[in-house]
């Protein structure tokens, strides 16, 4: 579908719809419209409503990261205050095609933690359930809401953003449209809805329009930045349809200390069977037998 700037100057409106089940009573606001001229910059704005423009923007750029079947590995490396640093390989197995999503993250190395698990089961209408699997005292346990904000595995990280994002669960505005400030990309506030329960009291997000990059996040607590994301664009590569980033840092602003997240592998699987996202499957089973499971269903 084709719109206009009044003047000749032709753009492509993209719209996006978000549906789920719990959020049916949202699905007028989940309908944006995203005007990308072709010709002379137009405000975004006049295209569609700003607060609608905004909310389309964000639901590309999490749907770039996190609206597929895959199996990822990565290695993280955490560097503290004094220099030291600590590297851990793990696996993520993530099933996201269909809602509720889920995703089932293995640690591979280093051997003191090797088959420790996390499972993450999305709601509709709460946040997400995490069970970790500590094989050093063969046990399972639940995380409660305000674990969500400790540290994931002695790294930046917080196990809040080892969950699924959906843009249904925030509400974005404008810091400023794209070619509107300093930056080069559009920069939006993100607040979390109330029912999502979200351990940040707001984002500030810098994402690239064309492709729905997001090139970097600052995680605000008690007004002010706790840790920042950056993504390297040179290590952007495209998977499919998708934009993945192979290469970003987290920085914990307080602490001192950066985590080095690079992707190793990714691989699109056209279907991964919900049994793999189950405490049993957490408890008893392991890599190996996630990556074998899910390529015998493609």
């Amino acid at each position: 579908m084709a719109c206009g700037d009044g003047n000749g100057h032709e753009a492509i409106l993209l719209v996006v719809i978000r549906r789920r089940s719990s959020l049916a009573r949202w699905s007028a606001a989940a309908v944006a419209g995203l005007c990308l001229h072709s010709g002379a910059e137009a405000r975004a704005e006049d295209a569609v409503p700003a607060s609608a423009t905004a909310a389309a923007l964000l639901d590309r750029a999490f749907h770039n990261l996190y609206a597929d079947d895959y199996i990822q590995t990565m290695e993280l490396t955490t560097r503290s205050r004094g220099g030291r640093e600590m590297s851990k390989r793990l696996q993520i197995t993530r099933k996201q095609s269909v809602r509720p999503g889920k995703a089932l993250v293995r640690f591979l190395e280093p051997y003191a933690i090797r088959r420790t698990s996390v499972l993450v089961l999305e709601n509709d209408e709460r946040a997400d359930d995490l069970y970790v699997y500590l094989p050093a005292v063969e046990s399972t346990r639940y995380l409660s809401a305000a674990q969500r904000k400790d540290s994931f595995f002695g790294t930046d990280l917080s196990y809040e953003d080892v969950e699924p994002k959906q843009a249904a669960d925030y509400v974005a505005d404008w810091v400023s449209p794209a070619g509107a400030g300093d930056e080069p990309c559009a920069l939006l506030e993100i607040q979390a809805r109330p029912q999502f329960e979200s351990t940040y009291e707001r984002l500030v997000s810098c994402i690239e329009p064309e492709r729905a990059i997001i090139l970097w996040t600052e995680f605000y607590r008690d007004g002010s930045v706790v840790k920042r994301l950056e993504i390297d664009p040179r290590k952007v590569r495209q998977i499919g349809t998708k934009f993945i980033p192979f290469a970003m840092t987290i920085k914990a602003t307080r602490k001192r200390s950066e985590t080095r997240i690079v992707t190793e592998s990714y691989e699109l699987r056209p279907s991964i069977p919900d049994n793999l996202f189950s405490t049993w499957n957490l408890e008893w089973g392991n890599a190996d037998r996630d990556r074998s499971k899910a390529a015998a269903s493609d």
